[in-house]
């Protein structure tokens, strides 16, 4: 193989036909909804909430140690398949999400519950860290925008049927149902990629792995999720400064070392490209500010006390049906549309989505609720297409893994800040104890709050854009 052009040998049509990659992409997208099929949990909220004698804001730590855990191990084992195989480390991650799905539904307590969502999350960031970068190489350089469309569009398909199959098992199995029935789909993601060949991509540099990096890189991260969790909490003023000071000082150390080393596990040096740093913290962006629809609407549902689990589920699921459909004219689009146009419009219809979700919440008939959630998910897929897109193109093809997963990390780092930011914003509005009218305030003051965000970027990062071939895509 050549390693001085790894792309090219990669998507030779002798490698790889048609019919090939296609099976690869639907293998790799089998394992990839680990992830998104974890939104039969956000259903479960309400029931775990109950079972266990819980506020709603004490939910956030099922997320908060979830995606920190996630968010750690997806970065660095993307990089570890960009250096030892994609397949391998997926088949890994495959594997530890059998097992674990398998364990945590016999948790006896709420504090086992969290510890167990620690391991699920690094099974499940191990799984997803190669998933778009195995798609990649799966097809021709031609291809691979439609190839991130159809994994973006199977992506959505597994974040709509977690509500769905969520709200069925919560009616007839009870809350640890909803971990359990991903065991059978891991393992045969596990077994179906033990027959998908697939070359292993390198620099041509001798593996190394950056395992001072990877430790600075969990500090960095734990002391984000400590201040933005403990700040909360806090009376007064001097703590949320002290952690911030940390989280600076932990930042600064990581990002010292990864500039001094050869192989980091992030190179750093990708952000000072506008496009690049702009798109990852437009990402975080984007998903603290969704992620109210997984966190509060089961809770909204509930509150109604008109809509059953099931149908709370079926609901829930049209806003990643709305994905999917965003994912599949986002890639259409993308053969004569700039990628940056696929993220200013994608953030437009969701901050307008989500105004609407706010508006029509407590009307008795739900049809304008589901067509709200709907084009919110729309928004989403067109902007995941071309966010996917330019984050991969900028970077090299022996890069791709770490590319990926920044987008992932990224996504994480949005739902991190969301749980714990989003259920303070909601206590702090539901202080007259009208659930209703706080779900509606919360909804529509993110929508907005999305919309002012769009307009700064597009006209401070996004307008600084030079190079004409990266913001086409």
């Amino acid at each position: 193989m050549n390693a001085a052009n790894p792309q090219a040998s990669a998507n030779s049509p002798a490698e790889f036909t048609r019919n090939r990659a296609l099976f690869g992409l639907l293998v790799v997208s089998l394992g990839s909804t680990m992830g998104p099929l974890d939104a039969a949990v956000n259903v479960a909220f309400p029931v775990i909430t109950k079972f266990f004698g819980l506020q709603i804001h004490d939910i956030q730590w099922i997320v908060i140690v979830y995606v920190l855990a996630q968010s750690c191990v997806t970065i660095i084992f993307g990089n570890l398949g960009d250096l030892f195989g994609h397949k391998r480390v997926f088949m890994i991650g495959a594997a530890a999400c059998a097992l674990i799905h398998l364990l945590i539904g016999f948790a006896p307590n709420y504090p086992a519950l969290v510890v167990m969502r620690i391991f699920q999350g690094l099974a499940i960031g191990t799984a997803l860290s190669c998933g778009p970068a195995i798609v990649t190489f799966l097809y021709p350089p031609a291809q691979k925008r439609y190839a991130l469309g159809l994994f973006t569009m199977l992506f959505g398909i597994g974040l709509a049927a977690g509500p769905i199959i969520g709200g069925y098992l919560l009616q007839h199995y009870g809350w640890p149902s909803v971990f359990w029935y991903r065991t059978p789909v891991a393992l045969i993601a596990l077994v179906l990629m033990i027959w998908l060949p697939l070359p292993h991509i390198t620099g041509g540099h001798k593996p190394q792995f950056d395992f001072t990096g990877a430790f600075y890189l969990i500090i960095m991260l734990g002391s984000y999720v400590a201040m933005i969790s403990m700040t909360r909490r806090s009376p007064g003023v001097l703590l949320p400064l002290i952690l911030l000071g940390v989280w600076i000082f932990a930042s600064r150390i990581f990002i010292r070392h990864e500039l001094s080393v050869s192989q980091p596990v992030i190179q750093v040096r990708h952000y000072a490209n506008p496009v690049f740093a702009g798109i990852q913290f437009t990402t975080i962006a984007i998903n603290f500010f969704l992620f109210t629809i997984f966190l509060l609407f089961p809770y909204m549902m509930n509150a109604r006390g008109d809509i059953s689990l099931l149908w709370s589920g079926i609901i829930l699921a049209v806003y990643p049906c709305g994905t999917i459909s965003g994912g599949y004219l986002g890639g259409r689009l993308s053969r004569s549309v700039p990628s940056l146009s696929l993220v200013r419009t994608g953030i437009a219809i969701t901050a307008a989505g989500l105004i609407s979700i706010g508006l029509t919440g407590a009307l008795t008939n739900v049809f304008p609720l589901s067509v709200c959630l709907f084009c919110t998910g729309l928004g989403l897929g067109i902007f995941q297409v071309g966010n996917l897109d330019l984050s991969t193109s900028i970077l090299p093809a022996s890069e791709r893994g770490v590319a990926g997963s920044l987008v992932n990390v990224a996504r994480l780092l949005g739902i991190l800040t969301g749980a714990a930011g989003i259920t303070w914003l909601f206590d702090l509005l539901n202080h007259h104890g009208n659930q209703m009218i706080a779900f509606r305030d919360t909804y529509v003051i993110l929508g907005l709050a999305l919309l002012v965000f769009g307009l700064v970027v597009n006209f401070t990062i996004f307008r600084k854009v030079k190079n004409k071939h990266l913001a086409q895509g």
